[in-house]
């Protein structure tokens, strides 16, 4: 039985996304959220130069935490969008309760990926 998927919250947050590119050369570059949850994050204008599964640290208003690239829509429909998943969910740096308006998850699709 798949997790049920948590509550994510609309809100547009300035964040600052630092890593390294598939070279090994640092980036840091300012973004926004387009929508939050404890334990992820939908960004707009992502870098381009993140990949799925790499690691970044995302900053929010002097808090950090590391995050896993999910997915990146470069090329897409959600060009400059990446989604990702926090390696440390206890580190909540959106604040609690979290900003934003909540919206009701998606059912999760079955069957295909």
């Amino acid at each position: 039985m798949p997790p049920a998927q948590e509550t994510r919250h609309l809100a547009r947050l300035r964040v600052e996304i630092r890593g390294r590119d598939s070279r090994g050369f640092p980036f840091k570059q300012d973004a926004y959220t387009r929508d939050v949850s404890r334990r992820g994050v939908r960004l707009d204008g992502a870098p381009l130069v993140i990949e799925p599964c790499s690691t970044v640290e995302v900053r929010h208003r002097g808090r950090r935490s590391r995050f896993r690239v999910v997915w990146v829509g470069f090329g897409t429909e959600v060009h400059a969008q990446a989604g990702l998943q926090s390696l440390e969910p206890e580190r909540c740096i959106w604040g609690l309760p979290l900003p934003g308006t909540p919206v009701t998850p998606r059912p999760l699709a079955t069957g295909s990926r």
